[in-house]
């Protein structure tokens, strides 16, 4: 399983050369967590020239984001806000990532793996141009201003998504949150006060199932790209304390949070409020 993430910011990690087999030219990726059991990791790539790789099949289910700058698959190009998703053991067109973008990749069920493939179909690959998609308001529950969704891909039998979320400058919600699925989430821009430290662009949040978290207050308009491995069901506690207690609101014990560990975290984030308890 991953380790528990709470917050930490980009630039806090160390650059490496990208794990990227077959490639050709100079990537460098920052590994923002991994799953030391299968592979999966999450990782923010910065291409110091051009680099690219010929088609084939990966070993994980595999994802692309485009930060900033352009990426071209298969001959299409796209820039910032391009996405695109390859299922596990399915074969993508060559991709090819211009000098001085920034890219996020994720891989999971799977380590970076990957088979050169000369012939062949193509598998079932997502490409999707987030600017071309318009936000949707998301159903609140409580007396809450909305968030606004845009989903770029869901797998339609595990409930696996990646979305495009934004807060409105002033969107609160004081209430502790968990959920019956890991949360991971990329600041793309804009800023929000937390009781566990300051989000800003670049800062990066992994948490497991049932880990509670909040109170949050959006200092400006915030934009993330979100994802979790099931249906972000929201069980909300009122009357928090901020590490443990509180009333459980729409939950019952058999779904109640589990104690974690002390997360991985950088202190140029914040304090965290809870320091000391």
């Amino acid at each position: 399983m991953r380790a528990h993430v709470e917050l930490i910011h980009e630039n806090d990690y160390i650059f490496h050369t990208g794990e990227l087999p077959y490639g050709e030219g100079r990537i460098l990726e920052r590994r923002l967590s991994t799953d030391e059991e299968d592979g999966s990791s999450s990782l923010s790539l910065h291409a110091t020239a051009d680099w690219g790789r010929g088609p084939g099949v990966v070993h994980a289910d595999t994802e692309f984001y485009v930060v900033e700058g352009s990426l071209l698959y298969g001959g299409q190009e796209i820039g910032a806000g391009g996405y695109i998703q390859v299922p596990q053991g399915q074969a993508m067109d060559w991709i090819k990532i211009r000098e001085g973008s920034r890219v996020l990749h994720w891989r999971e069920y799977g380590d970076c793996g990957f088979d050169p493939q000369t012939s062949g179909p193509l598998g079932d690959v997502t490409v999707v141009d987030a600017n071309q998609m318009e936000w949707t308001e998301a159903p609140s529950v409580g007396p809450l201003t909305p968030l606004y969704i845009k989903l770029l891909h869901r797998d339609p039998k595990t409930g696996f998504y990646t979305r495009l979320i934004r807060a409105k400058k002033g969107w609160t919600d004081h209430r502790l949150a968990h959920h019956p699925c890991y949360e991971e989430f990329y600041t793309l821009g804009g800023k929000m006060a937390y009781n566990f430290g300051d989000i800003d662009e670049g800062t990066y949040c992994f948490r497991p199932a049932g880990v509670k978290h909040g109170h949050f207050i959006a200092e400006t308009d915030i934009d993330w790209i979100i994802r979790s491995d099931g249906e972000l069901t929201n069980w909300y506690t009122t009357q928090e304390w901020v590490k443990w207690g509180g009333h459980p609101e729409n939950y019952s014990h058999e779904h109640a949070p589990v104690i974690s560990t002390l997360p991985v975290r950088s202190r140029s984030r914040g304090e965290w409020s809870g320091d000391g308890m």
